[in-house]
């Protein structure tokens, strides 16, 4: 049967943007302007914001009170009121890059991206070289998914100021987007060496996922949940570097501690399913998979691994149900067609195995399936085609010890002495445990005059508890 693996999705949310603002034109001769000035650089926002009105009560068309006072709507997450503040400076004559740099930021962080991607243009273009307008510019291009688009932003943002740690940053997630994995390690590494925020080692652990280095990841994965406990998609990444490491005991727990944080979230349920399918926990991983579908992720794959679920807990109806689904949403996929041969299997319809089987390898062709197919072509006594499937098989895989046991089965029971001989041998060569190869070998020795080798073979079956063993030891007068 197919080995069980799965693709996880890691969860992506919008992180904290590395800005940094400085106040502009301190104004030494008045004590009020002195006062919100210094209030703000100890940052005291709000009393300084309260200083700069008492100012502009005085003052209402400065433009360096309204952009500071700008900057303490900003720093106070007030984006709207930093708009209005940045938005009066301009038109009270403060045309400068910083006024649109800080009014493009409060629209970035409204999501208004387009028109945050116009106020930094429009700082570019009074100062062409301006980093910081460059790397929020690539930003916004990046929520936006222009990655393409983005990266010459940023490239020209990091040539711009080499030592700007939130060039490298966004350029580093623009890259993984664009799947230039190794270049976007790069770039997180250089964010990393100039500063030590969190959410850069988030997206390097996101990196590190997707270049398999899943050990690496979990490591980037610790320092984040360090920092932030409650930080959701955190364990659920970690999580997958778990799976992917067969360690699922410790993959369960990162999912349920991202349940915990976030109930709302379909890809937990779902992959903590996927970890209790592995622990063999079929029942318990039903209520998760049901879960996920309810939360709307129901696409092919969610119902053909709940069916598979159904399939080991013998729901044989519900199974086929899913797989059913999962066809009808994706109809080229090749696992719901094998899974659910193996299903008509136990539910003894070989013709309908055959069927699936058959569209399974039109689609890839795989050991697995060919063997399956062929050990329905022999229930149908159709020897010479599950020879040939068994052929199929073991050319993918050489070593495939059920390929070559029921290949020599299906030899024996055509008369083709020799090379049902070789393959039952081979096959307890590969797996000394099976029971079934050795009672076939020793049907077939005694067919080859072998009565000593016969009972030798029955023995060692009847020892590994082959049910019919017992019955041809006694035919066969064997002591």
């Amino acid at each position: 049967m197919k080995k069980f693996t799965q693709h996880f999705l890691a969860g992506i949310i919008l992180l904290v943007s590395h800005t940094s603002f400085s106040q502009r034109d301190k104004d030494e001769t008045d004590p009020l302007f002195t006062s919100a000035f210094e209030k703000f650089e100890k940052g005291e926002y709000k009393e300084s914001y309260n200083d700069y009105t008492a100012y502009l009560a005085k003052k209402p068309n400065d433009n360096n009170a309204l952009y500071n006072r700008g900057l303490c709507a900003y720093e106070m997450k007030d984006y709207k009121d930093g708009i209005t503040n940045f938005s009066k400076s301009i038109y009270s004559g403060r045309k400068k890059h910083d006024a649109f740099y800080g009014r493009g930021l409060c629209n970035y962080k409204l999501k208004n991206y387009k028109t945050a991607i116009a106020d930094f243009d429009t700082a570019i273009s009074y100062k062409p070289d301006y980093a910081r307008a460059l790397t929020f510019k690539g930003a916004a291009l990046k929520e936006l998914a222009s990655y393409k688009e983005a990266l010459p932003v940023l490239n020209k943002a990091v040539e711009s100021d080499p030592g700007y740690e939130s060039a490298y940053y966004y350029r580093g997630i623009v890259k993984y987007y664009l799947e230039d994995y190794d270049g976007g390690l790069a770039d997180c590494n250089k964010a990393l060496s100039i500063h030590s925020y969190y959410d850069t080692y988030f997206w390097r652990g996101l990196i590190y996922l997707s270049l398999k280095k899943y050990k690496e990841s979990i490591t980037d994965y610790d320092t984040v949940i360090h920092h932030d406990p409650k930080y959701a998609t955190a364990y659920y990444n970690r999580a997958i570097s778990y799976y992917e490491l067969k360690n699922y005991e410790k993959a369960l727990s990162d999912n349920n501690k991202a349940i915990e944080i976030d109930a709302a979230k379909p890809e937990a349920y779902y992959n903590r399913a996927l970890c209790k399918f592995e622990l063999f926990k079929y029942k318990e991983a039903e209520p998760d998979f049901n879960a996920a579908i309810d939360l709307k992720l129901d696409d092919s794959k969610h119902y053909l691994w709940r069916g598979v679920n159904y399939y080991y807990q013998n729901k044989y109806s519900e199974a086929m149900s899913d797989l059913n689904m999962s066809l009808q949403k994706n109809k080229n996929n090749e696992t719901a067609y094998y899974y659910r041969a193996i299903v008509k299997y136990a539910l003894q319809d070989d013709k309908g195995v055959i069927e699936d089987c058959t569209s399974a390898l039109s689609i890839k062709k795989s050991h697995d399936t060919y063997y399956q197919r062929g050990i329905s072509r022999y229930m149908l006594k159709d020897y010479t085609g599950a020879i040939e499937d068994f052929n199929e098989s073991l050319k993918i895989k050489p070593d495939y010890k059920l390929a070559l046991l029921e290949r020599g089965v299906t030899y024996y029971q055509t008369e083709k002495d020799a090379l049902a001989l070789a393959d039952l041998s081979k096959a307890i060569e590969i797996d000394p445990k099976s029971g079934r190869a050795y009672y076939f070998r020793g049907k077939l020795k005694k067919y080859m005059s072998d009565v000593p080798g016969s009972c030798a073979d029955l023995k060692q079956a009847k020892a590994l508890k082959y049910d019919k063993a017992e019955d041809e030891l006694i035919k066969n007068g064997c002591q």
